[in-house]
């Protein structure tokens, strides 16, 4: 992992990849979320809470009351089967990361027409944030079909003269069930390995529609092992993809060691209560030669990045 004073700049470096560009020389962008299984790690490993920072800054706009935020002004296609994602914490982590940019400006965030102005860009923001909810593998695919025509019917949605700034998919290995159901009527040895000719068949739509839009591609699984950071449902990205893929994990409390007295237990209690009430996450990019380019994230009234000295 960096080093804490290097974490803010590392981290928004990291997340810039996958905003940086749509479509670049060397193929679609693709950003890979992936946590440990839910054996290892049975409570929330941060994933989705990191994908509401990515969406903050695709959908606010570049600027607000002349202060820079940095952001796209874009749309966003978001699948989420598990229905993990939250609207209500969404708008949260928009209002601060809008109140933390105009605080630093020097705005009067008491001024009511500042306050109004915050309020109808969250609103704006909101409406730009596509949902769909899957309840099966089918039912994925038929989306993924049928969004072409859906987004280019300006009758149902006000994101027309927005680009589409990144296709996601939340917990892709929820489909695993569902494609299992399905092929369980094939019988054995009558064709490929299901979850192999599943990956095939969800790159192909989501490689097509990614070159369409002229968009990114966020998606996040949980790993079949806690030290083998792939998805449980690999994507089958074919050569030229640029590919990131980044491990997300809550940052562990140590336990306690064998020799550590009750009194000094009680004593540190109340730190390690503080540790895991902060909701602290880290994350990093996994691949030969990149170990070390990290970041920690804390999840509370919104979403954000830590800087020096976790402040």
């Amino acid at each position: 992992m960096a080093d804490a004073g290097g974490a803010e700049r590392l981290g928004a470096r990291l997340l810039g990849e996958v905003e940086e560009c749509a479509l670049s020389e060397r193929g679609i962008h693709v950003l890979e979320l992936v946590s440990p299984p839910c054996t290892h790690h049975p409570s929330p490993a941060g994933k989705t809470s990191l994908l509401h920072l990515i969406i903050t800054h695709a959908i606010l706009p570049a600027s607000l009351s002349c202060v820079p935020l940095s952001s796209q002004n874009a749309a966003v296609i978001l699948f989420d089967p598990l229905h993990r994602f939250s609207v209500p914490f969404l708008a949260r982590t928009l209002f601060a990361h809008l109140t933390s940019a105009l605080t630093t400006a020097g705005q009067d965030l008491t001024s009511p027409t500042l306050k109004n102005e915050v309020t109808h860009c969250v609103k704006t923001a909101l409406a730009h944030v596509h949902i769909f909810r899957p309840s099966s593998w089918a039912a994925l695919l038929a989306t993924l079909r049928s969004l072409e025509t859906y987004l280019f019917d300006g009758t149902r949605h006000t994101s027309s003269h927005r680009a589409i700034r990144s296709l996601v998919l939340d917990d892709i290995d929820a489909f695993i069930p569902s494609i299992r159901s399905t092929s369980s009527a094939i019988p054995s040895g009558a064709g490929a390995n299901p979850l192999t000719a599943a990956s095939t068949q969800l790159t192909f739509h989501v490689e097509k529609l990614a070159t369409l839009l002229s968009c990114a591609v966020v998606t996040t699984s949980r790993s079949p092992s806690a030290n083998a950071f792939h998805a449980l449902l690999p994507m089958s990205w074919p050569a030229g993809m640029q590919v990131t893929r980044v491990a997300v994990r809550r940052v562990e409390v140590l336990k306690f060691a064998p020799w550590v007295s009750v009194e000094e237990a009680e004593g540190e209690r109340g730190q390690r209560w503080e540790v895991v009430s902060r909701g602290r996450f880290e994350a990093w990019k996994v691949g030969v030669g990149r170990e070390g380019e990290g970041f920690v994230f804390r999840v509370g009234d919104g979403v954000r990045i830590e800087r020096e000295g976790g402040g």
